[in-house]
């Protein structure tokens, strides 16, 4: 396997973790059952948020997807982690 490939797999895979461990921080505080927030939201993404979640009457729970901000949080996610990491390993 290439150098360049391998480095762009590795990339690949770190980055679906910090993506997965960003969105899970992300959702940690707003799941404080000691807030002093009305209702319920939840809202998941960064920088973009790409799910909301939110009680919209007293028995009714909504909920709304943005595809193209998860697809463009995924991307970001994937080229700032991939570039660092090859960064790093052209350094060694």
């Amino acid at each position: 396997m290439k150098p360049h490939l391998k480095t762009i797999i590795k990339g690949l895979l770190l980055s679906i973790l910090v993506f997965f461990s960003v969105s899970f921080i992300m959702i940690l505080p707003q799941l404080n059952p000691l807030s002093d927030t009305y209702g319920f939201n939840i809202k998941i993404g960064f920088p973009f948020v790409y799910y909301y979640q939110f009680w919209a009457g007293h028995d009714f729970l909504n909920w709304e997807w943005k595809i193209i901000n998860l697809i463009l949080d995924c991307l970001i996610t994937w080229v700032a982690v991939t570039g660092i990491y090859y960064f790093i390993e052209k350094s060694n």
